[in-house]
């Protein structure tokens, strides 16, 4: 979708021209692109969109991750009138009806975004710097590529691995892709554990400071037979910190006991 040809006429692209684009959707073509896009015809939605992703096929759920990327989504898990617009310059086995020109879209969008990144905190085209550090660093990842069509034909780094497209575990999506690039950035395997995490979990005998960092909206987890106070933890806490916080509380409890 994005292996422009030299010399082909590119239009601009822009969010607005695609919010302009859907109402001029006949009702007809928007049930064309939804029939050709569907799992099976009983999924067909019978509301106005947005619509879950999960309603499309592998394949074009993969598109419809593209395209999210592409503009900047932080999620692909709905689909809305902008991303349905920009799905129906496509037809399966015909040229799209309308070139983009992606190259400075995105250009425009990640300058935009850098420019903002000291007020937002977010940067919503990581996506496009983890494919750049998969395409020229690949030996570097400690995971198998697929680099070329069952037919031996090369294919676009987008589809090399689904790693990216957080199929897997978060925990390997971490272990097998972001240590490593952490590891190229700073040139040693950085601590799995900083020391800034290890402060607020007092981790350590040198660290027994951290709870007023989370005096609001915390979680106690209680074991029956300990009698220290626990940790303050995470309100919203990921299974692999309440693992840590369950083991820990019964294995200090023959020191108080």
């Amino acid at each position: 979708m994005l292996q422009i040809q030299p010399g082909q006429n590119l239009s601009p692209l822009s969010i607005r021209d695609l919010l302009d684009l859907f109402p001029k959707l006949s009702p007809a073509r928007l049930a064309q692109i939804i029939q050709t896009f569907i799992i099976e015809e009983k999924y067909t939605p019978k509301e106005p969109p947005p619509y879950v992703y999960t309603i499309f096929s592998p394949f074009d759920q993969d598109i419809v991750a593209i395209i999210s990327s592409v503009l900047g989504y932080t999620t692909n898990e709905y689909i809305d009138e902008i991303i349905l617009a920009f799905m129906s310059i496509y037809t399966p086995g015909k040229p799209p009806t309308i070139i983009y020109d992606y190259a400075k879209f995105i250009a425009d969008r990640m300058h935009d975004q850098f420019l903002r990144m000291s007020n937002e905190r977010v940067f919503k085209y990581s996506s496009f710097l983890y494919h750049l550090f998969l395409y020229f660093q690949s030996d570097k990842f400690p995971f198998t590529l697929q680099m070329l069509h069952t037919k031996g034909q090369p294919i676009s780094v987008i589809f090399w691995t689904l790693l990216i497209h957080k199929y897997h575990s978060p925990y390997s999506y971490t272990d097998l892709f972001v240590h490593p690039i952490m590891t190229m950035l700073i040139g040693s395997p950085p601590p799995r554990i900083n020391l800034y995490i290890k402060r607020i979990l007092q981790l350590s005998k040198q660290s027994k400071v951290g709870d007023c960092y989370l005096y609001q909206n915390h979680i106690e987890i209680r074991i029956y037979g300990y009698e220290l106070a626990p940790y303050k933890l995470p309100k919203y806490l990921p299974m692999r910190l309440f693992a840590l916080e369950y083991y820990r509380q019964p294995n200090s409890r023959p020191k108080t006991n």
